[in-house]
């Protein structure tokens, strides 16, 4: 029951510096825009201390890049713990169910990693991504469609990014569509429980829905098990054959459930921050419309310019020095994605958009080495089909002027709740 009962969060003690005192993830003015103060921050203490989370923040890329790539050093197993220390009744509520998920994928270390990672991955190869594409495509254009039927203003987000990478998640897992809904809210409640700051009443609550949200997974597995079909999941059930040394049932349904989540939360954040990165600069959504411009850079641009995946954790297995401060054995990281993938030393003009920059590849938002993103492919073929439909069906396309451009507070993820456009 590591996931939502662990005491990595307890508070911890360490040196406190300006930076400590400046730095609070869960300001409005900085989760509004965070990319100035990281800016100062890595210029000035690229590593210190976050009294407010417990953490040492690490802002620079070379350094947030090692770190991923390195995990000898460096363990990934409370990637997926609450930040916030759970309270006695939301404990109590996970403690008194079923609710048990393993480390597997993204909170995990050697030596099983690898082993888990190759079994689960092998399923997600380009046939079966390459399969989705004409439902990608179709489900976008309806979409599309349907917003440019629809009255103007409109906010994208309601109407294109956030539904679309859950029904294609669920086509790849073989979900109901009716269902994206109900586990899209269970999304959204897993970010403010895992990596924001809930009050003890919404922990009690939101402990409530991950036990849900849990239950939902195993069921859709053990339906898979009894008839499989065309879907990533009965391929995992084929491909276990019955062999719990390849993967439990039990390992299968907690993959699920992660999947659920981070399978299209991510990919919905990617497409609205891209979209509003470029509409504003209408020489670039010119040339995007007329075709003059090749969609991939800009994708890719994109998720450099504003991750969807603000920044990750990891835990120091030994002590280590990292930019010239001594860091103890057992220090949480905290890895800011956002100030690595603006990083002038790897980034000229790190605060320009600029698609097709030379090294643009190097960027960290889907991570590094061993646990780098399986559902990579996946998102940037659902993220450019967005952006080909939109540019196609509404080339007019405009932000709303002087808008309110809102984000669920939390560390790690840059989740628009609204993004209104005109046309």
């Amino acid at each position: 029951m590591r996931l939502l009962s662990t005491e990595a969060s307890s508070c911890i003690a360490g040196p406190e510096t300006a930076a400590s005192e400046r730095f609070d993830p869960f300001e409005p003015s900085y989760v509004s825009d965070s990319y100035a103060q990281l800016a100062d921050l890595r210029a000035t203490e690229p590593v210190f201390f976050s009294p407010e989370i417990g953490s040492w923040v690490v802002t620079r890329f070379d350094t947030v890049k090692a770190i991923l790539r390195d995990t000898k050093r460096y363990s990934a197993m409370l990637a997926s713990d609450p930040l916030t220390l759970l309270c006695p009744r939301a404990r109590q509520i996970i403690t008194d169910s079923d609710f048990n998920v393993p480390p597997l994928l993204v909170n995990n270390d050697p030596p099983s990693h690898p082993h888990y990672r190759a079994f689960f991955g092998a399923s997600l190869q380009r046939e079966r991504l390459q399969a989705l594409q004409p439902f990608i495509q179709a489900t976008v254009d309806e979409y599309v469609e349907r917003i440019a039927a629809g009255p103007s203003p409109a906010d994208l987000v309601a109407g294109l990014t956030w539904d679309v990478p859950a029904l294609v998640l669920f086509r790849l897992l073989g979900v109901p569509a009716e269902d994206v809904p109900k586990v899209k809210h269970w999304a959204s409640s897993r970010v403010v429980m895992t990596w924001g700051r809930p009050t003890d009443s919404e922990q009690i609550q939101l402990a409530g829905e991950a036990v849900e949200y849990y239950r939902y997974a195993i069921g859709l597995v053990r339906r898979k098990a009894e008839a499989q079909l065309d879907d990533y999941l009965s391929d995992l059930v084929r491909a276990r054959a019955g062999d719990d040394s390849k993967a439990t049932l039990h390992e299968i349904c907690a993959t699920a459930f992660n999947l659920l989540f981070a399978g299209h939360e991510t990919t919905s954040s990617a497409a609205a921050n891209l979209f509003k990165a470029v509409l504003p600069r209408r020489e670039l959504w010119d040339a995007i419309c007329r075709g003059t411009q090749a969609l991939a850079p800009v994708v890719e641009e994109g998720l450099r310019f504003d991750p969807p995946v603000q920044s990750w954790r990891r835990q120091t297995k030994e002590a280590v020095e990292l930019d010239r401060v001594q860091l103890p054995a057992g220090a949480r990281l905290l890895l800011m994605f956002a100030a690595a993938n603006r990083d002038p030393t790897q980034f000229p003009e790190p605060d320009e958009f600029v698609p097709g920059r030379r090294n643009v590849m190097r960027h960290v938002a889907f991570g590094a080495g061993a646990h780098f993103c399986l559902g990579a492919p996946l998102a940037r073929l659902e993220v450019e089909a967005m952006l080909a439909s939109v540019a196609r069906r509404l080339p007019g396309l405009t932000l709303v002027p002087d808008q309110d451009y809102s984000y669920t507070p939390n560390t790690s993820f840059r989740a628009l709740r609204k993004l209104m456009v005109s046309w």
